[in-house]
């Protein structure tokens, strides 16, 4: 319960942060908008038959870069205003503070996926079965984007704190995310290629995000700490009073 409490009260400041500005939610639509008019030009004109191999490479394509451009601010707030060592000082749960930022960055890119589906569905006439089975679309794009979020969070948050630069998230950032995103996409084609199988691909992919959940946070205090460097010593003593 204290858990749930602390993520709760993060999660909040971070929502009233965000509806202050909607730095990050303006930004993300607006990325979104791009893409979809970039497909548009360059791959509106496909045959329904390529669109389906077309359509769900640019749906995650998408979704990474989206994914990229949240996980890089979300985190660049702690980093300019030095909150992030505040938090390792205080009695807060490093989970906590993972279930927070991660469920931030999952709530733009959905509103993102929002935008992004819709609007592919409007581009492509291939893209029609994900019209035909929304709930299906829906648990797919919800799954694939907590998975995304699971791993994406862990390093991001490890960059802030070692004081990393944003390039370098993009650098580690895509190459580990590039199996959950690969796994995405095939359900999706399945999807649209009205496969008998895939249905059983919602199943692997919540499998896949329990697995990428459970690691993320057990490894998120020593991947936060130990890119902390000096947070690391200042998180101690909170340990040790905890322990008390």
């Amino acid at each position: 319960m204290v858990l749930l409490r602390q993520i709760r009260l993060l999660l909040l400041a971070e929502l009233r942060q965000e509806v202050r500005s909607f730095e990050v939610v303006l930004t993300s639509a607006f990325f979104s908008v791009v893409m979809m008019a970039l497909f548009a030009l360059s791959l509106g004109a496909l045959p329904v038959e390529s669109q389906l191999m077309a359509v769900p490479g640019a749906l995650w394509l998408s979704v990474a870069f989206v994914g990229s451009l949240t996980l890089t601010r979300v985190f660049d707030r702690e980093r300019e205003s030095d909150t992030l060592r505040a938090l390792l000082v205080g009695p807060v749960n490093r989970m906590a503070i993972y279930f927070s930022k991660a469920a931030v960055a999952l709530l733009v890119l959905l509103l993102a996926a929002a935008v992004l589906v819709p609007g592919l569905i409007v581009i492509f006439p291939g893209a029609a079965p994900m019209a035909e089975r929304p709930l299906f679309t829906a648990a797919m794009v919800l799954l694939g984007c907590i998975g995304y979020v699971a791993v994406g969070t862990l390093f991001a948050a490890g960059l802030a704190a070692g004081s990393g630069k944003n390039v370098l998230l993009s650098l580690i950032l895509h190459p580990l995310t590039t199996p959950v995103l690969m796994f995405n996409l095939v359900a999706t084609r399945a999807l649209l290629e009205a496969h008998p199988g895939a249905d059983a691909y919602l199943g692997r992919l919540a499998a896949v995000d329990v697995v990428l959940v459970v690691l993320g946070a057990w490894l998120f205090e020593p991947v936060l700490v130990g890119g902390g460097g000096s947070g690391g010593d200042a998180a101690r003593p909170a340990r040790t009073g905890a322990g008390r």
